[in-house]
């Protein structure tokens, strides 16, 4: 089984407003050697970083019941999807994931949920306030200063 990490967005902007801001972030913080085009994160499989972990960005699905939204109070109306490659070090791939979730996160408004190994709540933001995850190894110095804006640590799981 392999391991993949999620981030759910409660955003006004579709999928593909997402992507193209993606795209855009991926050439800004230099994620990427050549520049994607926003709709090749929208296909099957997604866009790899540098690092070769894949991004894909979608539409959710409506659910019966949706976990995360019982479990961190975020619904969710764009998915992204990071698949780690499994020969690479986890961390490095994370750092990739914070740069393009912080950045993105400074740009658009609304509530939003990353998890990793699809049950810890690494990065949670609610009506505007960001909880990160308090493990210092979740979130080291180098990642935290990354953050611009306040924020409280606190456990969160499913």
């Amino acid at each position: 089984m392999s391991i993949a990490h999620q981030a759910y967005l409660d955003t006004t902007e579709s999928a593909e407003q997402i992507a193209a801001r993606v795209a855009r972030i991926f050439k800004e913080k230099g994620l990427r050697s050549d520049s994607p085009d926003a709709g090749q994160f929208l296909e099957d499989g997604g866009v790899p970083t540098n690092l070769g972990m894949f991004i894909e960005i979608s539409t959710p699905e409506p659910m019966p019941f949706d976990v995360i939204e019982e479990g961190f109070g975020v619904s969710s109306t764009v998915h992204i999807w990071f698949q780690p490659d499994k020969e690479i070090p986890m961390n490095p791939q994370l750092d990739e994931i914070a740069v393009l979730m912080v950045a993105l996160l400074e740009e658009i408004s609304g509530d939003a949920a990353i998890t990793l190994h699809s049950e810890i709540g690494w990065l949670i933001r609610r009506n505007g306030e960001i909880i990160l995850h308090e493990d210092s190894e979740l979130w080291p110095e180098h990642r935290l200063a990354l953050i611009n804006t306040p924020y409280r640590r606190e456990s969160h799981h499913l």
